[in-house]
């Protein structure tokens, strides 16, 4: 490995470092306290439920109940469609050997949860701060260069209107990257990066293996938008204004959270730099 390459993984490592520091501060901070005691009503779902969402709402953020929503002031919009997911039906009764009465699982039925965008009513307190949509340009060949790797990764890469306040989304199903059009070009760099990771980390058979096994929603946004970060950073675009309020949300303010993720977060980083320093080298000699 050459001085330059050792150089740059330091100075990677250093940039996520950096990210789980700042995502500590930021989680200590006046009003962190508010917003993990929303985030307690909120159920986490198991990694099949996650799917069955994700399937039937890509761009889901935030479900819960019609009886949670309505708990926290928000109405679910007339004629909105639930999305299923399988709920526990449980049982109790005695243990033979010692004679106290327990619950068990006796199995599973559709239920219906709702996503926010769902919904109308109380404004949701936000992680400390919402993430801020970036300003500026992105640096010349960058957006060309992430398009690359999503071609190259058999995506096509489409804009479109937000339908339910996302950014962008990737759906492994139909192999297509949507951007949400009339952001700043550093935003679309950063969303394009974001939705590389997703591509690179947890879609496609291998990487669906290996989220069963660790990763739920949470972390895999987590990561994807550490992978932006470093990836935006290292090309002299800074994004803490939109990363880290984003990172701290879904790590639900715990850092280690983040810093367990630096291994696969790095290794993405690193792949999708192998693609974007080259090109951004050669739009600039050009």
């Amino acid at each position: 490995m050459s001085k330059a390459t050792d150089a740059r993984d330091e100075k990677l490592e250093r940039i996520h470092e950096a990210l789980v520091a700042k995502t500590a501060e930021l989680t200590t901070s006046e009003g962190w306290a508010e917003y993990l005691a929303f985030a307690a009503r909120f159920r986490q779902y198991s990694f099949r439920n996650t799917l069955l969402i994700l399937l039937q709402m890509p761009t889901a953020t935030r479900v819960a109940s019609y009886k949670t929503w309505t708990s926290v002031g928000r109405q679910v919009r007339k004629g909105e469609k639930g999305l299923s997911i399988f709920a526990p039906m449980t049982r109790k009764r005695e243990d033979k050997v010692s004679g106290e009465e327990k619950t068990f699982v006796s199995g599973f039925r559709l239920v219906s949860v709702f996503d926010v965008s769902q919904t109308d009513g109380d404004a949701l307190p936000d992680a400390v701060t919402h993430p801020t949509l970036l300003d500026g340009e992105a640096p010349e060949g960058l957006i060309v260069a992430l398009t690359s790797i999503m071609v190259a990764n058999g995506y096509a890469l489409r804009f479109g209107p937000s339908e339910r306040g996302e950014n962008g989304y990737t759906s492994p199903a139909e192999k297509i990257v949507q951007i949400t059009e009339g952001m700043s070009h550093a935003q679309i760099a950063k969303t394009m990066a974001h939705e590389v990771a997703h591509i690179l980390l947890h879609c496609g058979d291998d990487a669906l293996k290996q989220a069963e096994a660790r990763v739920h929603r949470g972390v895999a946004e987590v990561e994807a938008e550490s992978v932006a970060h470093i990836v935006l950073a290292a090309h002299g675009v800074p994004t803490d204004e939109y990363s880290l309020p984003y990172i701290a949300g879904w790590s639900d303010g715990k850092p280690e959270v983040v810093a367990a993720t630096a291994d696969r977060v790095l290794k993405a980083a690193k792949q999708i730099l192998a693609t974007t320093e080259k090109i951004t080298e050669e739009e600039a000699a050009a």
